[in-house]
């Protein structure tokens, strides 16, 4: 297993197509420091406004320890404005020998809180720990490096997540735990819940005619240069399987590792018993992970969610609102997934065999 995860990880950047964009769309970002900012008043036609001369030095790269000026506007809008002061470090473009201010730099901050939450895996979950930080590592690769250049490439998004979850699956399992009984049955169990989840989504995607427009970064994908014609809605039920794919994961090894903990602590037991308590295991767990799952999607949509509310839209209008459909598909689909995932670990770790080696049961 080892051999086929490091082969997996040596070919994924040689297999992954390259990106699409020419070189001309694209520019280099450097970061700079604040050293010294003046501000200006400016009304003009009746409106106030202010503009910041700013005197910054470059931190990175070519250009390190250059020292030049930029212009930052401020009009009063919280939205737009970024205002700069002194020592905030920030991301410049540079362009024909100047440099313009692009917006603020979270290089740091998000490192720090990278290794806390790193730190905060390894303290608590030991040499496991480890393990989910390699197969977390395994499963964004995959994404990045296969899935994403896929639908670049016009390939179908169903069909392009489908096989990127098992894989990812795989692997996560097989890294976490090995391969055994309870992760081929956990494997089964979260392959076909996704495929059951993303069933439902595409059904009921076209009766309620999803467009998969309904947030901005998909439009702004219809300008993308270069770029296939893109199967939006495809696009969006992709997106529901992977958004549903921890959770399944999730359910399917946690029943599949109660019911391996049962089976040795009574080897005797039959079939029907393993089931019925394999049923009783998920049915704790389902709730919960259900509204894991659908809280998820609410949190994402809090503020259109306020607009709404706020505005006083009815119940009419609202679930006739393309956004709010491909919201609720979203969740329904994703929690379909994960409940299909109960049975259909149940029944493929009942139905794989029990190896027995010198009288004992097989292990983690």
């Amino acid at each position: 297993m080892k051999k086929i995860l490091l082969l997996f990880l040596f070919f994924c950047p040689i297999i992954a197509p390259q990106a699409i964009i020419d070189e001309e769309y694209q520019y280099d970002l450097y970061r700079a420091r604040v050293l010294e900012v003046e501000e200006k008043v400016i009304i003009e036609n009746g409106e106030r406004h202010v503009r910041q001369e700013a005197k910054i030095e470059i931190i990175n790269r070519d250009y390190r320890g250059t020292k030049t000026s930029i212009t930052n506007h401020l009009t009063g809008d919280i939205h737009y404005d970024m205002p700069l002061q002194e020592g905030t470090i920030i991301s410049v473009h540079q362009e024909n020998d100047s440099f313009y201010f692009v917006g603020y730099d979270n290089t740091n901050a998000l490192i720090l809180l990278i290794l806390v939450f790193l730190g905060c895996i390894v303290l608590i979950g030991g040499i496991k720990g480890l393990k989910s930080l390699l197969a977390l590592s395994v499963t964004l690769s995959i994404i990045v490096l296969v899935m994403i250049p896929m639908l670049l490439q016009g390939i179908n998004p169903i069909l392009a997540s489908i096989f990127v979850c098992t894989i990812a699956t795989i692997i996560t399992f097989f890294i976490i735990a090995g391969i055994n009984r309870k992760t081929i049955a956990a494997t089964l169990g979260t392959s076909g819940g996704l495929i059951l989840g993303g069933l439902i989504a595409y059904v009921f995607g076209i009766l309620a005619r999803l467009s998969g427009f309904s947030s901005p970064d998909a439009s702004m994908l219809l300008y993308l240069p270069g770029a296939p014609t893109f199967d939006y809605r495809g696009l969006l039920f992709a997106g529901i399987i992977i958004g549903a794919l921890g959770a399944a994961m999730d359910v399917a090894i946690s029943i599949a590792s109660s019911l391996t903990e049962l089976k040795k602590e009574n080897p005797n037991i039959s079939n029907k018993n393993m089931i019925k308590a394999g049923f009783n295991i998920g049915r704790d767990i389902m709730g919960t992970m259900i509204n894991t799952l659908v809280l998820a999607y609410v949190g994402s949509a809090i503020t259109m969610l306020l607009l709404l509310v706020g505005f006083g839209t009815s119940l009419f209008h609202l679930i006739n609102l393309d956004f709010f459909a491909t919201e609720v598909v979203r969740a329904i689909a994703g929690s379909v997934g994960l409940l299909f995932a109960i049975p259909l670990t149940i029944m493929a770790f009942v139905m794989l065999p029990w190896k027995q080696e010198g009288g004992k049961h097989e292990t983690d």
